[in-house]
């Protein structure tokens, strides 16, 4: 078969599958819920690519799976195969995209289950917001630490898991050899005339320190997220806008995240990436509407606006 219609490749690009630059071929682009897969689906993703593709399997810049090369009339059968493999095609357009989320859940940095927390997001605004158009593509990042990797300050919505240290210097020693201070990234700890002593402003509550003192001075922390809203990349790029806030609980953080995404559909103009929205009406009014209910009371209405 020839070169495709345009109207044909808009709407196969809608279901997941993306024109190739040979113009006859696609890109069948595999949603995740969280950035893993199971052996068994690996297995049959190899058996796919080989045989409607070209024996590849590629990877985007947010971790997600595609397969090139499939040929316009086996399009149809890639999506039955991977529909039998418990997976399917999609992540494109106007609306919530698959999410990005890092090695959290066993990474040794990781403060939050980054997988179940991006399985129930991808359950709750991928699936549960696919029938809901937006102004444009909108993209939520969960990393698990503030080391970024995955970079969910460059997300329309990026959670960052926390753990912030909960200081008892009144049992600090005053060793010679501090055991916290060495562990501490960003070198706001220290022990200054035998009495240990942290610039908290400083301080990224990675949780590095904690647990690593004999004596208990920094025996415990506290779970939380912070988050980052209209980051993108792209020709011109925006790094998040961090929100005066750091959530206790997921359910705070997904009812935040429902919020920007409500907050987006009822204020976006056509086109329009939420990071120009925030600049357009500014972050004090963006935060009024965000810390109000006013938008959860408007749900119905704003979505089918």
């Amino acid at each position: 078969m020839g070169k495709v219609d345009e109207k044909e490749i808009k709407r196969l690009k809608g279901l997941g599958f993306i024109n190739n630059k040979d113009g006859e071929t696609f890109s069948a682009r595999i949603v995740t819920k969280n950035g893993t897969l199971t052996t068994e689906q690996v297995e049959e993703l190899i058996v796919i690519a080989d045989m409607y593709g070209v024996s590849k399997i590629t990877f985007t810049s947010r971790m997600g799976i595609e397969i090139p090369g499939i040929a316009y009339e086996n399009i149809q059968y890639t999506m039955n195969d991977l529909a039998h493999a418990g997976l399917s095609v999609g992540g494109t357009g106007p609306k919530v995209r698959p999410i990005a989320t890092c090695k959290g859940t066993v990474c040794t940095h990781g403060n939050i289950d980054t997988w179940a927390v991006s399985e129930k997001i991808h359950d709750r605004f991928y699936e549960g917001y696919r029938s809901v158009k937006l102004p444009h593509k909108f993209k939520i990042g969960v990393g698990g630490c503030p080391n970024n990797c995955i970079k969910p300050t460059l997300n329309d919505v990026g959670l960052i898991g926390l753990n912030r240290p909960d200081y008892q210097f009144d049992r600090c020693a005053g060793c010679k050899e501090c055991s916290v201070a060495p562990k501490c990234p960003m070198r706001t700890f220290k022990v200054a005339d035998g009495v240990a002593q942290a610039d908290e402003e400083k301080c990224t509550k990675c949780g590095d320190c904690i647990g690593k003192c004999p004596f208990g001075v920094a025996e415990s922390g506290k779970v939380g997220y912070a988050v980052y809203i209209g980051g993108k990349w792209g020709k011109v790029g925006r790094v998040g806008t961090k929100l005066n806030c750091i959530l206790d609980s997921e359910a705070e953080a997904f009812e935040l995240i429902e919020k920007v995404i409500l907050l987006y559909k009822d204020h976006g103009q056509p086109g329009e990436r939420l990071g120009n929205l925030i600049d357009r009406i500014g972050i004090a009014e963006v935060e009024r509407i965000l810390f109000s209910d006013e938008l959860l009371k408007r749900k119905e209405e704003i979505i089918d606006a």
